[in-house]
């Protein structure tokens, strides 16, 4: 069962990297007007995305995901805090090519933060399934 599970949720993560690849290429060759469109409709997916996570959070019965939910939402505040940090820099800076700089930093380290959530991600899941294959070693379940 683990199995399925993941393998949905990894063919998820599949396709959502698909997309961030085509938005990135996308963005290189657009015009402001596009990118800003492409922007506002990524946020607007993100707000989704991040509001259905944190209503199955909170709507499931398992102790861990409160637990999860709190977390979770712990880790919006740290964004939040980082993302009025960074605009308070940019916004003491007047260069703007100094502040286009310091944003890309800031993307190139967001997809550090993530590839490291990937690999977080997967090592959960590995012991997930190895959990689960111990199990059936043992005889406790089917």
């Amino acid at each position: 069962m683990a199995h399925e599970i993941l393998w949905i949720k990894l063919c998820q993560l599949d396709d959502r990297v698909g997309k961030l690849h085509s938005r990135v290429h996308m963005s290189e060759t657009a015009g402001h007007r596009q990118l800003r469109r492409e922007i506002n409709a990524l946020a607007a997916e993100c707000a989704a995305s991040e509001s259905a996570l944190r209503d199955n959070l909170l709507g499931s019965k398992s102790g861990l995901a409160a637990i999860l939910a709190q977390d979770y939402g712990r880790i919006e505040g740290i964004i939040r805090e980082s993302k009025a940090k960074v605009q308070a820099m940019t916004d003491q800076n007047p260069d703007g090519q100094a502040g286009a700089e310091e944003k890309i930093l800031l993307a190139e380290y967001a997809l550090d933060f993530a590839q490291q959530a990937a690999d977080r991600a997967l090592l959960l899941s590995m012991e997930a399934i190895d959990a689960q294959l111990l199990q059936r070693e043992e005889g406790r379940t089917p």
